[in-house]
């Protein structure tokens, strides 16, 4: 389904949709209560999912081999309008390699609105889209500014093992293309490409499935994410709508961000799984209950723990009823928790600029170049992470511009001019970055927020290692 949002005008659902087109959009209130009037939480949790990017663009697209191979193309993109008939034949050449086509996917991904096309790649973020005060790159050749924040989300979606993982982006400069969400949608696919999948998700149920059975892996739905403090025990009732018109339905409570299945064949997820399930109903009729609970999961890191809510019929033949929701009795738990509580993990941040000159470095050397990162000050191995990130565990020889300290951190270098790389954070924002060896800061900066250290991570043996499990005080 379209949806017609971008990260500048979420509150407007109903106008931006009419003036797109598109059917099916409803008007929605970040501040209110999440069902947001007449719009089903499916409506509200797939224009949400377009705004929370993932991370997934493989790391071999930005290597220095790849950007000087790709050099024409950049420069091209640099030159000229996204909506420009004669780049799209361009960008449709069977000419372009692999590496080309996952770069410009992510570069039209982070440039443009939802529903705009660019040959095989669609607009989601609209950091350049018709709202941007960066400029319209559907429609002219990109500002400065446009490249730049457009480079830093292109960094910041990037890992080296390709996964599909969430991410909070949020930034000092441009905040208001990068505003923090009221809910997060459930995750319906595991990270990598070998995870089992979740067919509760993604499947129908077939005939013959057992009515009431909250073990079936058929038929859910997801709806969105709470948070909880560990051991505590968390008590869920029907809430919202469901109290009306929904009198039973059944639930799922899965540990973190994704939704699971009742049996979940090995090698299951470590940073999923079942926590508990039940049929709620708001009268405690026959073979169902008024409540479920459960003991929230310990995260192994400070902080929250986050779960996740799936909802369905009783009935195998029929979809989970639309106003089917849950409530948080109590204050252990915050559901559905907002972006800011489900996302507290600050890994670092990115900018620089992807379409600038170029000079050629070692062929497989990240962040070379116009790219740049810095770490904040959770992590006491922080190479270790950045390696494993954008270098798959490589030394970190791998960087032609090896990221710096953003602040202040226990493995900042010991000389006073490299101590910090950013004139400081706003809002848990990092501004004005620099390259850890210059002076000159970049005015557009992307600061990444994770779920878990450990989302990153190849080796969670590593990223544990790298992970510093009591984080001193400071930015």
């Amino acid at each position: 389904m379209n949806t017609c949002t971008s990260r500048m005008s979420i509150v407007w659902l109903s106008s931006l949709c009419a003036a797109a087109g598109v059917a099916g959009c409803a008007s929605w209130d970040p501040g209110a209560d999440w069902t947001g009037g007449d719009a089903p939480p499916e409506l509200v949790s797939e224009a949400l999912e377009a705004l929370m990017p993932r991370n997934s663009l493989p790391a071999q697209a930005l290597a220095a081999g790849a950007l000087l191979e790709d050099r024409p193309l950049l420069d091209l993109l640099r030159s000229s309008a996204l909506g420009d008939p004669s780049l799209a034949d361009d960008l449709a050449s069977p000419q372009l390699n692999a590496n080309a086509r996952s770069l410009l996917k992510y570069v039209v991904s982070c440039a443009l609105d939802p529903g705009r096309r660019v040959s095989a790649w669609e607009g989601e973020l609209g950091l350049c889209g018709a709202a941007s005060p960066h400029g319209d790159w559907f429609e002219r050749p990109p500002s400065a500014a446009c490249q730049e924040v457009v480079s830093a989300c292109v960094l910041a979606r990037t890992n080296a093992l390709g996964r599909k993982v969430r991410l909070s982006t949020r930034s000092d400069e441009d905040s208001a293309l990068f505003p923090l969400l009221p809910v997060v949608p459930v995750e319906t696919e595991y990270r990598d490409a070998g995870d089992p999948p979740i067919k509760s998700l993604n499947a129908p149920c077939a005939a013959g499935a057992a009515a009431g059975d909250p073990a079936r892996d058929c038929g859910w739905a997801g709806r969105h994410v709470g948070t909880c403090t560990p051991k505590a025990r968390v008590v869920l009732k029907p809430g919202g709508p469901a109290s009306a018109s929904t009198p039973y339905f059944m639930v799922r409570v899965c540990n973190g961000i994704h939704g699971c299945d009742h049996r979940t064949m090995a090698p299951r997820p470590w940073y999923s799984g079942l926590v508990a399930e039940g049929v709620l109903s708001v009268d405690g009729r026959s073979g169902t209950t008024r409540e479920v609970s459960f003991t929230c999961p310990e995260p192994g890191v400070p902080g929250p723990s986050s779960f996740a809510v799936m909802v369905a019929s009783p009935h195998p033949a029929e979809a989970p009823p639309a106003t089917a929701d849950v409530i948080a009795a109590g204050a252990a738990a915050i559901y559905p928790a907002p972006e800011n509580k489900v996302f507290t993990f600050r890994e670092g941040a990115f900018y620089g600029n992807l379409f600038g000159a170029a000079n050629p470095g070692p062929p497989g050397e990240m962040l070379s170049n116009g790219q740049h990162a810095c770490y904040s000050n959770v992590w006491s191995r922080p190479m270790a992470h950045f390696t494993d990130r954008l270098c798959a565990g490589r030394d970190a020889g791998c960087f032609g511009n090896p990221p710096g300290a953003c602040l202040s951190s226990p493995a900042a270098p010991p000389r006073p001019d490299l101590a910090r790389v950013c004139k400081g954070e706003r809002n848990g924002s990092y501004y004005g970055c620099a390259a850890a060896s210059g002076r000159t800061p970049w005015n557009h900066v992307i600061t990444v927020f994770l779920n878990h250290p450990c989302d990153l991570a190849g080796d969670l043996i590593r990223c544990q290692d790298a992970f510093a499990q009591l984080s001193p005080p400071g930015p």
